[in-house]
């Protein structure tokens, strides 16, 4: 699950092509679905109508280590290019939260605090923030 924090101003039109563009991006991954997530409107997200959660994006099939690392770069580029503030990534429970372009150096971070197990970060944290 990909949740996007908006800017301020953004519109719910705004919003909603939002998400679906990042829903166009992450369809490139090696995964077995991209969709946005529908029902109830989640915390700090804001809906354009009661089907659909502008700014949740679901996607199934992404526990392989490479194609996690590939979607947090994707992310990180995204949110460059879109403007907006972040983009949290839950998987299993685990969260980290990606704030921008993500170095090639720090992906390694992410994709360890994504995947419970041998090889992930000390402590297991629930959520990183970097």
């Amino acid at each position: 699950m990909a949740g996007i924090d908006f800017r301020d101003d953004v519109t719910e039109e705004e919003a909603q092509q939002h998400t679906r563009d990042l829903v166009l991006l992450l369809e490139d991954l090696d995964v077995d679905e991209v969709r946005t997530v529908e029902g109830e409107p989640a915390a700090g997200t804001r809906s354009v109508d009661p089907a659909t959660v502008a700014g949740a994006v679901l996607v199934t099939g992404a526990l392989l280590k490479p194609v996690l690392a590939h979607a947090v770069t994707l992310i990180g580029a995204w949110i460059e290019q879109s403007g907006q503030r972040s983009v949290t990534v839950e998987v299993e429970g685990a969260r980290v939260t990606v704030q921008g372009t993500v170095a090639p150096e720090d992906v390694e971070t992410y994709v360890r605090a994504l995947r419970p197990g041998p090889g992930s970060v000390a402590g297991g944290p629930e959520e990183a923030d970097t």
